[in-house]
């Protein structure tokens, strides 16, 4: 629509072009309409047509329009984003000769860099694909309970970067990587990265008693059989061939 500001097109058109699923498309829409950012037309030419000029619509004026909605699957995402930018800087911080000469071999080097990228940054984008597909796998499915959710979000992304942060207190206090210690020195920090532990412990019991209830213990079981169509089920002939 930016592009071409003139031209009226039609929910169809739009979503054969951006591939937004149409209720979601359907909601975009109508919010955008109620901000006067587009106008929406009736009858056989009916359609929809940007009012202002692109350069005239701001992040702001997006926000104001409330067109996203804080789903599941964006609050995962928002979460992996800020486990990269977290994580992110503590690697090219290492990448620093002088600096790694300190860092190196330290609890510091696995805990904000390593834990916080891999348990926050990558698990959390992974878990935002997830709550994507899940009604598109299932039919339409709806999760069981969105508290469950909330649990799972807030006990992944407290716990990992907890457990990074305290690992890496760890690391300027002299706690070593591969290295067994028997007489308590860090025992208060270890404490305090197991605690995260059991949170992200929390967090994926939530989840997966969340994704169990949605679909059943028939349709979880039915995801491990083989499927009773055969190939010419699934591709029937055309009639009259």
């Amino acid at each position: 629509m930016a592009k071409d500001p003139a031209t009226i097109y039609t929910g169809k058109q739009l979503y054969e072009v951006h591939g937004i699923p149409w209720p979601y498309l359907r909601q975009l829409l109508i919010s955008l309409s109620k901000e006067a950012l587009i106008i929406s037309t009736r009858g056989m030419c009916g359609g929809f047509i940007l009012v202002k000029s692109k350069t005239d619509i701001t992040l702001a004026t997006l926000w104001t329009a409330r067109p996203l909605k804080l789903t599941n699957e964006l609050k995962f995402l928002l979460g992996g984003l800020l486990g990269f930018a977290l994580a992110v800087p503590a690697g090219i911080m290492q990448a620093d000769v002088r600096l790694n000469k300190i860092l190196h071999n330290m609890q510091w080097v696995v805990g904000p860099h390593v834990h916080v990228a891999v348990l926050v940054g990558l698990t959390m984008t992974f878990y935002a694909a997830i709550y994507i597909l899940f009604p598109i796998l299932t039919n339409g499915a709806k999760l069981y309970s969105q508290k469950l959710a909330n649990i799972h979000f807030w006990s992944q992304l407290i716990g990992g970067i907890g457990m990074g942060a305290f690992m890496g207190m760890a690391g300027p206090k002299g706690m070593l990587r591969r290295t067994l210690y028997f007489e308590g020195e860090f025992d208060l920090y270890m404490l305090l990265a197991h605690i995260c532990g059991a949170l992200l412990l929390i967090g994926f019991l939530a989840f997966f008693i969340n994704i169990v209830m949605s679909v059943g213990l028939n349709g979880l079981a039915g995801l491990l059989k083989a499927t009773k169509n055969r190939n010419k089920d699934l591709f029937p002939e055309a009639k009259g061939a």
